[in-house]
């Protein structure tokens, strides 16, 4: 199994940048590719969480000077917590193309959103609904298609997720993620590019549960994608003492 630094890299780059990632430098690294689908979908980016850069770190205090500086008074935040911040910066956001509304109704659920025109399908992929919102088929729940392909190693998944704690950062938000992991097991996107004959495709388009009518402006976040081991790949042992 591979580990190590985890890149993103356009599928804009050439063959020899595959050849590059196989070398000494490369071997330790999982190189995730991406391409839009859409001329309108946003590049993935790192996810970066606003927190409060001013307050001290408790992680980088003794017991003792966490303790004395509860006891004047200071307040406890998720943002002192080292995980939580870890958790803020990992993986990499996807945002909406386009402007779009959602609400369930008696009938279903309803929108309203631009269609995919002819020239923005630089990859020729059509919905069903040739809108940037469809319907898992007869479940009720809109997928947002964000018009990004990625192409992932075989021997790892590639995770979707919601935002991390997003009552926290994005408490006003109306809907939530509907989480899973993307492996090998389960092929429905074609992988076009012989250069990359161990890799897998996978097309960031989120299900989504809805809480209350719904509003999702082009450029907002919607969740995060994310390398994970697959579960052949570890296991959970209890340590035994004599």
């Amino acid at each position: 199994m591979r580990t190590g630094l985890i890149r993103l890299l356009s599928s804009s780059m050439e063959k020899e940048s595959v050849e590059a990632s196989t070398s000494d430098e490369g071997a330790d690294k999982i190189v995730i590719y991406w391409e839009r689908e859409y001329s309108t979908a946003f590049p993935p980016e790192r996810l970066k969480l606003d927190f409060h850069p001013h307050r001290p770190m408790l992680s980088q205090m003794t017991l003792d000077e966490q303790r004395t500086l509860a006891a004047g008074g200071y307040k406890v935040l998720p943002d002192d917590c080292g995980p939580v911040r870890t958790v803020g910066n990992y993986g990499w956001l996807i945002r909406c193309p386009a402007d779009i509304k959602l609400r369930r109704t008696a009938s279903g659920v309803q929108w309203q959103s631009p269609p995919i025109a002819q020239e923005e399908r630089l990859l020729g992929y059509k919905t069903f609904s040739g809108m940037y919102v469809d319907l898992i088929l007869n479940s009720g729940y809109p997928k947002l298609c964000c018009g990004v392909r990625l192409y992932y190693p075989k021997h790892v998944g590639l995770m979707m997720k919601d935002l991390p704690n997003h009552f926290y950062h994005h408490p006003d938000r109306t809907f939530t993620v509907w989480e899973g992991i993307k492996t090998q097991e389960y092929k429905r996107t074609p992988n076009q590019y012989a250069w990359l004959p161990d890799y897998e495709a996978f097309t960031a388009n989120f299900l989504l549960q809805l809480h209350k009518p719904t509003t999702i402006k082009r450029g907002d976040p919607i969740g995060v994608i994310l390398p994970v081991l697959l579960p052949k790949q570890f296991e959970l042992q209890e340590i035994q003492h004599p």
